[in-house]
């Protein structure tokens, strides 16, 4: 298996080469097929760890009472499950807001770049479903701006945390999530309203910049000589899309 010295001096021949939007499609779209099942495992793990904290949450602010009755009368594991499927302005959606903030206040420095970008990726999974279920244009606009702003809040937060991260195995893994991420925000982009375009534009510019700064914890020499740090085949191919897609000038998009 290469090394990470290997690795970064063999990337650093792609600094002349501008890969085409074709290609880095196709690459994109078969390691995304290939780190589906890492993401379903990681979310897995930090759900559990999320339901023993989340509840918590809930006392942050008084406009929970309702919620506090709920998770009183039904208990808190049952009332964070039923806050899941919630959106802005719903009853439980509070709950859910708290939880994410009690998960974000517990986890480590290297954990919360991660669980930003799982919480964006709610975000837009809210997005989808104010698309496909609200008819109102005004008030799917509404909703529509409120999840973007919390979403691009969530990805500022990974930028300013992912220097913290000196492990690169939990890089890779926020490569994997992010990529993801990007994935579906060219989808939710698509299917969008005019109003809110623009604002989902600025949010993909924002994963570009992330993408930067994983490729440079990925690539410095930073626990070169830890045997952890060790790359599969799956993270170097990880890399080297990073670093051809932000060499280009070209917006990458998903192919229909």
């Amino acid at each position: 298996m290469m090394t990470d010295r290997e690795l970064i001096k063999n990337l650093k021949k792609l600094d002349k080469i501008q890969p085409s939007k074709h290609w880095l499609v196709l690459l994109r779209r078969n390691l995304i097929a290939r780190v589906d099942y890492d993401i379903e495992i990681e979310r897995e793990r930090s759900e559990r760890f999320g339901f023993l904290f989340g509840w918590l949450g809930s006392f942050q602010s008084t406009a929970l009472a309702v919620s506090l009755v709920f998770i009183f009368v039904f208990g808190p594991w049952l009332a964070i499950k039923a806050a899941e499927n919630s959106l802005p302005g719903d009853l439980l959606y509070s709950v859910k807001k708290a939880s994410e903030d009690v998960q974000k206040t517990v986890a480590n420095s290297e954990e919360k770049p991660r669980l930003q970008v799982e919480f964006a990726s709610r975000r837009l999974e809210e997005l989808s479903r104010v698309n496909q279920d609200i008819d109102d244009s005004s008030e799917k606009t509404e909703k529509s701006k409120e999840i973007i702003i919390d979403f691009r809040d969530n990805l500022a937060s990974v930028s300013q945390q992912i220097k913290d991260i000196s492990s690169k195995d939990k890089a890779v893994i926020v490569a994997k999530e992010t990529m993801k991420l990007s994935e579906n925000l060219a989808k939710a982009k698509s299917e969008a309203s005019s109003e809110v375009k623009d604002d989902i534009a600025e949010a993909e510019k924002s994963i570009e910049k992330i993408n930067e700064e994983i490729l440079t914890v990925l690539t410095s020499d930073k626990g070169e000589n830890d045997e952890s740090a060790a790359t599969t085949t799956l993270d170097q191919e990880i890399i080297i899309y990073l670093r051809a897609s932000t060499s280009t000038d070209e917006e990458v998009l998903p192919e229909n």
